[in-house]
């Protein structure tokens, strides 16, 4: 039997298979995410359409965190980016073929993921180009470091231990705007874990922002037959009662003294957040006939934007916000 780090690692996989489905059919613009998956997979036109509005809302924040920490007429961004859980994102080098990067950027995740990730790049000419020239394999290959971009291997539970003396070697700068991505990573961890990272974060980076997306509404039908399957496939969503609900999520950070948090799930964010011409895009590709339960599972899907204090790099940037 897998342990539950190995079944939760694996959903790593499981996103990247749904991305690179939604990318094959022309829902999102990712040439890089083939380069992950080994066996492509056709998804459903629901799963497709979410996986859409999850890629729009996160590069929707990334693009207004590197436009609002621009501090020179170069376009050189004084901010830092770093990814909780990362797996087989590809959202740095879609920045980097833009040119649209922070002074540093970071991923994290367990060590079996991150050098999968590493040789993953390594033996693609495409994504090897985008790296920084000063890119150096490190830690067994399991972990790449350059000046701007690290990825790196570590146990999100042990945060403070060793995640951060990580980063801090690498170059992190607590008194930089810093923007924390997590795509279904914190419900994962025991809230303990989770509530001890934004601990940290709160204490330790006075500019700082996340964006989370995270599954919601566990005690309706959906939500109870939702945690069963995961359930079946041995995931436990150790945080979702915690936090179970749009408004906890965002009051989880003003009690934490945060100074906004805002949460809005995919539902709401795919039919009053995205530009009527994108949705029309979007019903050309596939009919989606099954419009209901899509509905259905957008609404137990959410994310919380949050950020804590008034800087003008955060305080112009808004989930509900169009690019």
């Amino acid at each position: 039997m897998e342990s539950s780090d190995a079944v939760v690692q694996g959903t790593s996989n499981d996103a990247a298979v749904s991305r690179e489905s939604a990318a094959r059919l022309g829902y999102i613009d990712d040439p890089f995410i083939r380069h992950f998956v080994k066996r492509p997979l056709r998804r459903a036109p629901l799963i497709n359409r979410g996986t859409h509005s999850r890629f729009d809302g996160v590069q929707r924040i990334l693009r207004q965190f590197i436009q609002q920490t621009q501090k020179d007429s170069q376009g050189h961004a004084c901010g830092q980016i770093v990814v909780l859980g990362a797996g087989m994102d590809t959202s740095y080098f879609l920045l980097r073929q833009q040119g649209l990067l922070p002074c540093r950027y970071f991923e994290i995740d367990f060590s079996d993921i991150t050098a999968k990730k590493a040789a993953t790049v390594y033996r693609s000419s495409a994504l090897r180009a985008l790296l920084p020239e000063d890119t150096l394999v490190a830690e067994g290959g399991s972990e790449l470091h350059s000046a701007e971009y690290s990825l790196l291997a570590g146990d999100l539970r042990q945060f403070e231990s060793q995640v951060v003396p990580k980063l801090m070697a690498r170059g992190f700068d607590c008194s930089e705007p810093t923007l924390f991505l997590s795509e279904c990573v914190l419900i994962y961890l025991d809230p303990q874990h989770s509530d001890a990272i934004l601990n940290w974060i709160t204490a330790n980076v006075a500019q700082a922002g996340i964006l989370t997306y995270e599954q919601i509404l566990p005690t309706d039908r959906f939500g109870q037959m939702m945690i069963e399957n995961l359930r079946a496939r041995g995931l436990e969503l150790r945080g979702l009662h915690a936090y179970p609900t749009l408004q906890s999520n965002s009051q989880r950070f003003l009690d934490l003294g945060w100074h906004s948090a805002v949460a809005v799930d995919l539902a709401t964010y795919h039919e009053q957040l995205l530009e009527p011409l994108e949705r029309e895009r979007l019903a050309k590709i596939e009919f989606l006939d099954e419009w209901e339960e899509f509905i259905l599972l957008a609404q137990h899907y959410a994310f919380t934007f949050a950020f804590t204090s008034q800087s003008s790099h955060f305080a112009h940037m808004d989930i509900e916000k169009p690019n």
